[in-house]
């Protein structure tokens, strides 16, 4: 359980650094539009901070993606954005 959990962090850590980074924002400006702390966005996308159901569903409306989408496996998310 502890492993599976660890994977879906490391999971949803890349693929919110892969799509902001997509959407060119920076850290700052992304923890701007979801009302955070922008070393709050720096936690999550290294995977050592977990991120709230609120804050989750605040990244995928600024991602204009669905919260399930924050959490494929990131060769799936980037197959669907066309990125390399």
């Amino acid at each position: 359980m502890t492993q599976d959990y660890e994977q879906l962090r490391l999971q949803l850590a890349e693929n919110i650094r892969l799509i902001r980074r997509v959407k060119n924002l920076t850290q700052e400006q992304l923890a701007l539009m979801a009302e955070v702390d922008r070393t709050y966005v720096s936690q999550i996308e290294r995977g050592v901070g977990n991120p709230s159901l609120l804050v989750l569903c605040k990244l995928a409306n600024i991602f204009e993606i669905t919260t399930d989408q924050l959490l494929v496996d990131p060769d799936t998310l980037r197959s669907s954005l066309h990125v390399k």
